[in-house]
């Protein structure tokens, strides 16, 4: 039997620093909430969503992810099962932000401290968010996964790809935005073809495309200013034909949200999106999850979530 509130670690998160601040975190939660909860550290990718599916098969009422935006999304994947139904109708969720990026937290803020957090899950109310499914082939078999953030392929997956690989020393925005630098210059721009809600075929040569539930992305890069987690609705963001130096002149317009009006961009809102495009790297919330996408489709109010 599981205690009623349930942290899942990642102490990996944020080369690390993740695990470190936890003893403070931790301490002082045990004071807050008189130490009734329990404490399962993530030792391998995956972990957090096995932890927290078992933790809800154990009675568990309240998950808190403690990571970055990877580790909300394998908690989330193990909060709903793989019909998209919620695996317990009682439980709820809750994010202590303390990764590389956290950009879920920029779309819908999160508390920052223990004594925070502390409170949230004593008077904070529940929001019923969205979440999208991507469906996408691994090894010529056909997989899905959960979202919350932002899903996207193309540039931005080879570049989170390649934050991935790295040490993540620097900090998010400094990760990222070496990342994009060195990525984008070798990066070839690729014919995708896509029907959202059922419409008409369209085809483009783009650069980067993104599913967007939140608004953030890249450590604060602002890639759907308008998305709503609460609308039943994703905003896709296609970045077109863009070259590296019109990339690169265009990032302080990106990271402002201001590059909407720029002629290579197109963006839409739609409950779901059928892809076609060749082998280009998924990110979903930050974590490279195969290649060869096929389908993206929105799930209404599935992710009970505590906010403050």
């Amino acid at each position: 039997m599981a205690a009623e509130t349930v942290f899942i670690v990642n102490p990996a998160s944020s080369n690390g620093k993740t695990g470190r601040r936890w003893r403070a975190h931790g301490a002082d939660l045990r004071r807050e909430l008189g130490g009734a909860f329990d404490v399962h550290r993530t030792e391998r990718r995956g972990h957090a969503t096995d932890l927290a599916r078992d933790a809800l098969a154990a009675g568990a009422r309240t998950v808190v992810a403690v990571g970055g935006d990877g580790t909300l999304n394998e908690v989330v994947n193990g909060f709903l099962a793989d019909d998209g139904r919620r695996r317990s109708q009682d439980a709820r969720l809750a994010f202590l932000p303390v990764g590389t990026g956290s950009d879920f937290a920029r779309t819908l803020p999160m508390p920052r401290s223990a004594q925070a957090l502390a409170r949230l899950l004593r008077e904070g109310r529940i929001r019923n968010v969205d979440a999208g499914r991507c469906e996408f082939l691994e090894e010529g078999v056909r997989r899905s996964r959960y979202f919350i953030n932002i899903a996207e392929f193309g540039s931005g997956g080879a570049v989170v790809d390649r934050v991935n690989r790295t040490t993540k020393i620097l900090g998010g925005r400094m990760s990222f935005t070496i990342a994009i630098l060195r990525t984008l210059p070798k990066y070839r721009n690729t014919r995708v073809g896509y029907e959202a809600d059922g419409g008409g075929p369209h085809e483009a040569i783009v650069n980067d495309f993104v599913v967007a539930n939140g608004r953030y992305f890249g450590a604060g890069l602002l890639p759907a200013p308008t998305a709503d987690l609460e609308d039943g609705l994703l905003d896709v963001v296609v970045f077109g034909d863009i070259d590296f130096k019109t990339a690169r002149r265009n990032l302080p317009a990106l990271r402002r949200g201001e590059h909407l009006t720029m002629k290579e961009v197109t963006t839409f809102r739609c409950r779901s999106i059928v892809v076609r495009s060749h082998e280009e790297m998924i990110d979903l919330d930050g974590e490279s999850v195969g290649r060869h996408p096929l389908r993206f489709e929105v799930l209404p109010k599935a992710v009970p979530i505590l906010s403050e």
